[in-house]
């Protein structure tokens, strides 16, 4: 009997029926409780349910108590990452942050290509919808040069000190929220020895705690398996993924699909961009909470009258939903339809992190991810060039594309073999 079935019934029927269907009600709660239970005594059972895309998770993390408690007011901005190009703080809040070059206006400082890029990328992926597609792009806000008094006279003694001390550039983008505190402590419990546990938990910086998706990479064997162990950037492999039981099919068609968008429809390299599980708020309908933000013209004169838009708004907080994200696109460039603007896309395939499943593996079923990859990619190409008849005459360049690294897989792994000591090289074949 469904709960809509329930429900029904006892709207119709007199107390004795009421009670009843409290009892039924109170059982099918303790049932929940106990799955909730076995779920916080096994962390492999809170990560299989909850590291699924779309899944959503409420929590009432301090992270979700703060960002709800600053909604509306001028908190300081907190540091919650670095990288060569600039450090990210948070805006207490919002799903705001800031990204500010650590060296303005020297080679480091890529953060004008960054936010050029990153336009053209969100304006394609949101021009399609993010429901229809499987990866998300955090959407570009504005850009804040280093000469910029107006805005720096106003924020500067927001940040910390220590870390920024002076007017530099600064990009303001969609922040990808952490994964929530159930799974971050899953985590913890999951690949920390337990004497360790309890520190991890309490330091802060793993509270601001992504997943990166090593598709095409396994775990080596390691003396320590903790040795470095942080949240931020918390790099998940593909046997860690298979050990979770997670969906790493959908996995690999997303990232598939997410990069023939970026070669066929942005026509960019996707040079060292990221592929993490991270999280996004949940609308709500509570007035207080709705941050402005405006719709374009078209957008809304595309709708229906009388059309709902608050939800075209922020967020809950306390109620997260699991998302992949591509993002850092400080070092993609432009290429040209042909060989060399292919050989451009192959390198850039594999300098980056393992995000991508590689051809010619060992194990069968790291052949059938590469397949499950390589049918997105080349489905998702030919709706870019259906879309765009004027590029049709490239439309055999994202199987070629597929060939070259297939190629470039068989000579690196053909010269590993050729370097691998003659005793290793026995022990494989047998």
């Amino acid at each position: 009997m469904s709960y809509r079935e329930l429900t029904s019934r006892r709207r119709g029927h007199d107390g004795s029926g009421d009670s009843e269907a409290s009892r039924t009600t109170s059982l099918m709660e303790k049932m929940m409780e106990s799955i909730q239970l076995e779920e916080r005594l096994n962390p492999k059972l809170t990560l299989k349910r909850f590291l699924s895309v779309r899944s959503v998770i409420s929590t009432n993390s301090s992270f979700a108590e703060r960002q709800q408690a600053a909604v509306g007011t001028r908190s300081e901005f907190r540091s919650i990452g670095a990288g060569t190009c600039g450090r990210v703080f948070q805006v207490p809040g919002t799903v705001d942050i800031f990204k500010v070059a650590i060296y303005p206006g020297q080679i480091t400082d890529q953060l004008w290509n960054d936010y050029i890029t990153h336009i053209k990328v969100s304006k394609i992926f949101e021009e399609i919808g993010r429901d229809k597609l499987q990866v998300r792009v955090p959407m570009h806000k504005y850009f804040v040069g280093q000469d910029d008094s107006t805005w720096w006279n106003e924020n500067l003694a927001r940040f910390p000190k220590q870390l920024v001390d002076a007017p530099s550039n600064v990009l303001c983008a969609e922040r990808i929220l952490p994964l929530a505190k159930p799974i971050r402590e899953a985590l913890i419990d999951l690949y920390c020895p337990a004497d360790a546990r309890a520190i991890f938990k309490a330091d802060r910086p793993n509270k601001d705690c992504l997943i990166r998706l090593y598709m095409g990479a396994r775990r080596r064997p390691l003396k320590s398996k903790f040795t470095g162990f942080q949240l931020r950037n918390f790099p998940l492999f593909l046997d860690q993924m298979e050990d979770l039981e997670l969906d790493i099919a959908d996995f690999a068609s997303s990232i598939g699909e997410a990069l023939a968008m970026m070669h066929w429809a942005c026509h960019l390299d996707a040079n060292d961009v990221e592929f993490v599980l991270g999280s996004a708020p949940e609308y709500t309908a509570e007035p207080a909470l709705i941050l402005t933000k405006p719709l374009s013209i078209q957008q809304v004169s595309s709708m229906k009258p009388n059309t709902s838009t608050w939800n075209a708004h922020l967020a809950d907080f306390k109620r997260r939903t699991t998302h992949i994200w591509m993002l850092d696109f400080n070092r993609c460039a432009e290429f040209q339809p042909g060989q060399s603007g292919l050989q451009q896309l192959v390198h850039a395939f594999f300098r980056n992190d393992p995000y991508f499943p590689k051809p010619l593996a060992a194990l069968v079923r790291d052949q059938q991810l590469w397949t499950c990859f390589r049918k997105s990619y080349e489905h998702t190409s030919d709706l870019c060039f259906q879309s765009d008849k004027s590029e049709a005459r490239h439309s055999q360049l994202p199987k070629r594309f597929v060939e070259m690294v297939v190629e470039e897989q068989r000579s690196r792994l053909e010269k590993q073999k050729a370097m691998m000591p003659e005793d290793q090289e026995l022990e494989r074949g047998g």
